[in-house]
């Protein structure tokens, strides 16, 4: 039982912070979307605002829909600003015209000219209808076509052209510029698409809407880059402060290297010095054992040992006085002793090695 309280327990604060998260992100977005333009919040949520016109005798009755917002505008200065802000307010313009100045009909095609029927509709415009492709404006729209139909069925819509150019005409002197045509009495009629041409106050409408949403781009821009900048800032200052010690830790890491590199150099001189016999220890022992009547020609040191070639008036009593000595050991004549007839001498080679085992 208490396991199953602790769940449900959970489930009831779970429930309940995911209501009050809720309910403030829809607080939070729309405070956001309140600092928006009315024409970009539309926008992000989805909300189109299309410009009607409908021509009358008295001048064109402007409807911004599904706003409802009308301006019936005759040309007069004063309506400038009112055009401006329904111009602003709408994401689209269109001319809508009563059913009695066009004609809707219905004309079946085959299904192989799916594809390109526009181009069909062109050619066969003067068949279906009492009017050539260039005499009117015409849209159409294909209605989804049967499996086992070999026909298609085409919704067509043609305004004269004769009739609407001096519309056009006029509504561009008015700073207008609609992109379709409409049928105002048949809303499931195809629009027809019109050749635009802006005018001075449509392209100033538009580059004012291009404005506006620019400088709600810089705005959100920078709302976002600002505090990135700081931190930035922030991050390069630490890393300047912190380049101090990292270069002081660089140079110290360097000259303890350096020592290290000292201190090895110096142990490899002492053990090469202690790995090599002392010369002038070993020479002066020779002087000292040696009798004035023997001189030496040769001195060598190989690994521990010595030879020494010379001559001497009595050969054979050089090597009692070399083993007599604390310094050598195993001291032997390396080859027979000869006689020198020049010098009346005994010629010699003596080997001995020298080191700790001599004092053992």
């Amino acid at each position: 039982m208490d396991g199953e309280n602790i769940v449900q327990k959970l489930n009831h604060y779970g429930r309940r912070l995911w209501q009050s998260c809720s309910l403030f992100w829809q607080w939070w977005s729309r405070q956001l979307l309140s600092l928006l333009p009315p024409h970009l919040s539309r926008r992000l949520l989805g909300q189109k605002q299309r410009l009607a016109i409908y021509p009358g005798q008295d001048g064109y009755r402007l409807a911004l829909e599904p706003q409802g917002e009308q301006l019936t505008l005759t040309g007069a200065p004063a309506q400038a600003d009112a055009l401006d802000r329904l111009l602003k307010q709408a994401d689209s313009t269109h001319l809508c015209l009563p059913a009695g100045e066009l004609l809707f009909t219905r004309i079946s095609l085959p299904a192989a000219t799916a594809g390109n029927l526009a181009n069909v509709l062109r050619f066969e415009m003067d068949r279906h209808t009492p009017f050539s492709a260039d005499q009117v404006y015409f849209g159409f729209k294909a209605a989804p076509r049967e499996k086992d139909n070999p026909q298609l069925q085409v919704s067509l819509l043609l305004a004269p052209k004769s009739q609407v150019d001096p519309m056009l005409a006029e509504l561009e002197e008015l700073g207008l510029a609609p992109a379709t045509l409409h049928d105002a009495d048949h809303p499931e009629a195809p629009a027809i698409p019109l050749p635009v041409t802006r005018s001075a106050a449509a392209l100033k409408a538009g580059r004012m809407k291009n404005l506006n949403g620019a400088l709600v781009l810089v705005m959100l821009f920078l709302l976002i880059a600002v505090p990135l900048y700081q931190r930035q800032n922030r991050i390069d200052s630490l890393d300047a402060q912190l380049n101090i010690p990292k270069q002081r830790a660089e140079q110290a890491a360097a000259l303890k290297q350096q020592l290290e590199e000292l201190q090895q150099s110096r142990q490899f001189l002492a053990r090469e010095r202690t790995s090599r016999p002392a010369v002038l220890p070993l020479l002066d022992e020779l002087t000292r054992q040696l009798p004035d009547h023997t001189w030496l020609s040769r001195f060598e040191l190989l690994d521990g040992a010595v030879q020494i070639r010379g001559e001497s008036a009595n050969a054979s009593e050089l090597i009692g006085l070399l083993e007599a000595s604390p310094l050598f050991f195993d001291v032997r004549f390396s080859s027979p002793v000869t006689n020198n007839p020049a010098t009346n001498k005994d010629r010699f080679m003596i080997d001995a090695r020298f080191g700790e085992e001599a004092s053992l």
